[in-house]
């Protein structure tokens, strides 16, 4: 499942590669710059090479020639070793933005998915309430201030009780106050807990 913080992770991880991706594509082209510059350095070291007057500038010339060599040297292969580091890095790139697209499509869908699990929720509560509603409207007032207050302090207002036992609280009821329960004719609570006692048959 994924989740906003990965997608910030992921995110996070592409700026940075993006950035190494940028870094190492302007110390490539500082390369090829360099590159130019020495190839135009060695083009007027063997103009002057070829109009020296003497042995002195003809070996000054050759010196100069030959630092400029490996200079070139040195900045081509820093040049290849940067190429192979674009193309690593431009890979990885390409394939994290792939992944990164994957996981942001995937949280989209789950929290469209989310939302209409939310409203398919609240339309439920809804009819409950409604149904409730419905439902309280046809019990009498002082039956439903009892039901009340006997839920909020014990969480289940009614219990069933069977065989002289109320399963809400285990304890028994007097044998007389049973007997009245079963008739179902008026509304029984338990002497311990309060709770609305229903027969068994009545409770289902």
């Amino acid at each position: 499942m994924a989740t906003r913080s990965d997608v910030d992770r992921i995110r996070d991880l592409l700026d940075r590669e993006r950035s190494q991706l940028t870094e190492a594509q302007r110390l490539k082209q500082t390369h090829v710059d360099e590159l130019a510059a020495i190839d135009e350095k060695t083009i007027r070291s063997k103009k002057r090479q070829e109009v020296a007057r003497n042995n002195r500038e003809m070996e000054a010339m050759n010196r100069e020639i030959e630092v400029l060599k490996r200079e070139r040297e040195e900045r081509t292969a820093e040049a290849t070793r940067l190429d192979e580091v674009v193309a690593a890095v431009g890979s990885q790139l390409k394939q994290h933005e792939e992944d990164f697209k994957g996981l942001t499509d995937m949280l989209a869908s789950e929290e469209a998915e989310a939302v209409k699990t939310r409203e398919a929720l609240l339309a439920r509560k809804e009819l409950h309430q409604g149904a409730r509603k419905e439902l309280t409207g046809r019990v009498r007032p002082e039956i439903l201030r009892i039901y009340q207050i006997v839920l909020n302090r014990r969480g289940t207002a009614v219990a069933e009780c069977r065989d002289g036992i109320c399963r809400g609280c285990y304890m028994a009821t007097p044998p007389q106050l049973y007997n009245v329960m079963l008739r179902a004719e008026k509304l029984i609570q338990c002497p311990n807990c309060q709770r609305i006692l229903l027969p068994p048959n009545l409770s289902r």
